[in-house]
């Protein structure tokens, strides 16, 4: 952090400051928002500790952290769900303090979800160690620990940190692990608000395998969830563990005064036809890429001496942002210089750290990061953070915030949107990130194909019995698990006489803590190294079918082809320099639904949460110009199988009547007509226009959902149509896109409201003016329809009768 106290908001980014020292402003700074500075709310450290741990502390406790410590004492396991910077880990580590005291022999596990994060809280469990006095040494063992001090971390070290790809390995050779199993008295599982999705429900199902463990080894060690501030902390650390918690999130830690400036990108200057438009004419994608604004930003705030972080998507991006921050800075008027560093996971430890040292002594003047610096490692204390888009939830939004200014300085952020509909919507409306109201994390138990596997791994890690229902149940469940592995010839026995893995190879090394199924591609580059996780099916055939454009990690590449005659499956993947992307083509169908959940709504409306089957045939593919959005290549074929997947969804599901309501509130100017020789040609405009706002309905719900819940809309998809084989009705359906599912349509449908919502908000408060919207409000670069039909004002009276009805049956 700088030496002088952070500017305001008002001194370096005021109206005449950026148009005297800003080159090109034009009026980017469109709003700003202030959160107001909190003091501290401390309890003297004597109230909680004893006097010989107390007298060692150089300040008071937090009182989040007094009353977390305080529920352990008591016997309980806690769920600390408070700001960036708050002091989490002082509770488990002062915890461990007290039960080493009490025990010498005790040994905890602190479990992290990166291995930097790892060795960064290595250093600071150990600084706390000492300062308090405390015979123990935290250690950290995964796949970077040398070989020769393995056995002596198990033997000996009082504290394992590891992550949880480790543990799963490491559960097969538990008996090398005796001894630590059998002392833990403490496991702390930190930002457990990672761990939701695909990879959620893969950590749930390692943690109960290892406290399954732990329980034969006779020890039932206390657990404490660290998490940012997130809508159900209680609810997500029991699906996370299995175990019952108390929440602590009444936040002690103090914090100064926050501003936020919101900056919009200006219009692309080599856009003629763009310059004639007026300004409610403008699409966001008329305008400046958000990362260059973004470096530009960092560049006006570090030579004002404002040491700055910013955050972009991508390892290439950081690279990228830093080329064009010292470009921008060697082309300003001032002609000073500043020194900007990258920071992501593919640099070496050695650079990392380093980058990490100069911020913490203030030697660099900014520093580009990935989300790796979003979490808690220990960078010091910047003055502001400027964000190139709005990643995704409010609590990575505000712990991307909360990296300046720590403690009670006051600290800049500046927000750079990009061209997406949540971007967008938070820019139109800046107050949203200050609401209470946090996103939900979601993580779903019900995906099969995932327990399953997990089910291998225990019995091979323990016979399986009765008593094990208590970690893996219901019974028969777990007793189906067992069936079918018997018939596969993976296992043997049952839970009567114990049921008992007969494979050969090591269960343990099948599972990706990323992925569903068995079947995963791996990814291959031709004329290079790519390091990716395995790809499951669909997403294969939807976005790495051959000729496909694909991003990944900010590099371009055009797949080659995809192999499937093997046990292993894999994509070629080769650089590409193109100016264009892919968007793939393809026909659904939603079959054998099988409703699980259902509002009893009026009118003959439904909204309904279960299971369907999904079925998707990639036909045909468009090669797209980023630039323009013109289609350059349209409908190249796609020679792949259709597949087929059983998943989670949910739908709402409209009356007959529905169809003269819509049209009764649009104009009939707006009305759209189906092209000739379309999929919809043999429709009247009034059906069409109706469908179209079926299809911007389901479009809207899903853009929208990372709003209100914390999940990512890639897994997602949807299907819509004006009458549905089984429904009868028209519909719009939202489904996972992945086999089994992994509670994310559900979620949608447990907040159908608040989504609903919000999407209204956004598609008809959309700058667009367009009925057919844009890439802001409807459109949307997954659509296999091609975003056809669309209709923006029939989306938002759909949504609008939806609402009505659900409010009448929550209320009456």
């Amino acid at each position: 952090m700088s030496q002088n106290p952070t500017p305001s908001l008002d001194a370096v980014l005021n109206i005449e400051t950026l148009e005297e020292t800003f080159p090109n402003y034009k009026g980017q700074l469109v709003d700003t928002i202030a959160d107001p500075p909190r003091a501290a709310n401390t309890v003297p450290a004597t109230d909680v500790l004893p006097d010989g741990l107390a007298d060692h502390l150089e300040n008071d406790l937090y009182s989040h952290q007094a009353e977390a410590i305080r529920e352990l004492q008591a016997g309980n396991n806690a769920t600390v769900a408070t700001s960036t910077a708050s002091g989490k880990t002082w509770i488990y580590a002062i915890y461990f303090c007290l039960l080493k005291i009490q025990n010498p022999d005790a040994r905890a596990l602190f479990l992290y979800p990166t291995k930097a994060l790892s060795a960064d809280q290595e250093r600071a469990v150990n600084d706390l160690f000492n300062q308090l006095d405390i015979d123990a040494i935290a250690e950290t063992y995964d796949g970077d620990t040398k070989q020769d001090r393995k056995k002596l971390i198990r033997d000996r070290v009082d504290v394992v940190i590891s992550n949880f790809a480790g543990i799963n390995q490491y559960l097969d050779s538990h008996m090398k692990w005796r001894d630590v199993f059998q002392n833990c008295e403490l496991m702390a599982i930190d930002e457990c608000h990672t761990y939701t999705g695909v990879h959620g429900m893969h950590v749930a199902w390692v943690i109960r395998r290892l406290r399954r463990l732990l329980d034969h080894y006779g020890s039932d060690p206390q657990l404490v969830c660290s998490t940012a501030t997130i809508g159900n902390p209680r609810e997500h650390s029991e699906h996370l563990t299995g175990a019952e918690f108390q929440v602590i999130d009444e936040d002690g830690s103090p914090h100064g005064r926050r501003e936020i400036g919101f900056w919009q990108p200006p219009i692309q200057e080599t856009d003629e036809l763009v310059s004639e438009l007026d300004e409610d004419e403008i699409l966001p994608s008329m305008r400046e890429n958000a990362d260059d604004e973004a470096a530009g930003a960092l560049v006006h705030l570090a030579k004002n001496d404002v040491q700055t972080l910013m955050f972009t998507d991508s390892r290439q991006g950081t690279e990228i942002g830093v080329k064009r921050a010292i470009e921008a800075a060697r082309d300003h008027p001032d002609g000073k210089y500043i020194d900007v560093a990258p920071y992501h996971a593919g640099l070496s430890k050695q650079k990392r750290r380093a980058v990490e040292n100069q911020l913490n002594g203030g030697q660099v003047d900014g520093v580009i990061s990935t989300s790796a610096l979003e979490l808690g490692i220990d960078i010091g204390s910047m003055d502001a953070t400027v964000l190139a888009g709005y990643p995704g939830t409010r609590q990575s939004f505000w712990q991307r915030i909360g990296r300046a200014g720590r403690g009670t300085t006051d600290s800049l952020s500046v927000f750079v949107p990009q061209s997406d509909a949540i971007d967008q919507y938070i820019l139109n409306n800046p107050d949203y990130v200050l609401e209470e109201n946090v996103e939900d994390a979601v993580i779903d138990l019900s995906n099969n194909p995932v327990y399953a596997k997990h089910i291998l791994c225990a019995a091979s890690e323990r016979p399986l019995t009765e008593a094990d229902t208590e970690w893996f149940g219901p019974r028969d469940r777990l007793a189906r698990a067992i069936d079918m592995w018997q018939a596969a010839g993976q296992m043997v026995g049952d839970l009567d006489r114990g049921a008992q893995y007969n494979g050969t190879a090591r269960p343990q090394s099948g599972i990706s803590l990323y992925a569903t199924t068995d079947e995963q591609y791996d990814v291959r580059q031709v004329d290079g190294e790519i390091d990716m996780e395995p790809l499951d099916k669909e997403r294969v055939y939807r976005e790495y079918h051959p000729g496909a454009l694909v991003l990944y990690d900010g590099d371009q590449y055009e797949v080659q082809e995809v192999v499937e005659d093997r046990i292993n499956p894999y994509v070629t993947v080769e650089r590409s320099n193109s100016t264009n992307y892919t968007q793939a083509i393809h026909d659904k169908q939603i079959t054998d639904l099988d409703v699980e959940r259902s509002y009893d709504l009026d009118g003959g409306y439904q909204l309904c949460a279960g299971m369907g089957t999904v079925h998707i045939n990639y036909t045909a593919y468009n090669v797209i110009d980023m630039h323009t959005g013109e289609v350059v290549e349209p409908l190249i074929p796609i020679d792949l199988d259709p597949i087929s997947l059983r998943t989670q969804l949910m739908w709402i599901a409209f009356p007959q009547e529905i169809v003269t309501r819509v049209l009764r509130e649009i104009p009939r100017s707006s009305y759209l007509q189906p092209d000739e020789g379309a999929e919809f040609a043999s429709m009247g405009e009034e059906e069409y226009t109706v469908v179209g706002g079926l299809h911007g309905g389901e479009h809207g719900m899903i853009k929208m959902a990372p709003l209100e819940l914390r999940l990512d809309n890639s897994d997602m998809g949807g299907l819509s149509t004006l009458r549905h084989h089984e429904v009868g009705a028209p519909v719009w359906f939202i489904h996972d896109a992945i086999e089994g599912g992994v509670g994310f349509a559900h979620s949608v449908y447990e907040h159908f409201q608040a989504v609903a919502l919000r999407t209204v908000e956004r598609i008809d408060g959309c700058d667009c003016g367009r009925d057919v919207g844009c890439p802001a409000c409807l459109m949307s670069s997954q659509c296999g329809n091609q975003n056809e039909p669309l209709h923006r004002p029939a989306a938002v009276s759909l949504l609008r009768a939806a609402l009505e009805q659900v409010e009448d049956a929550t209320t009456n």
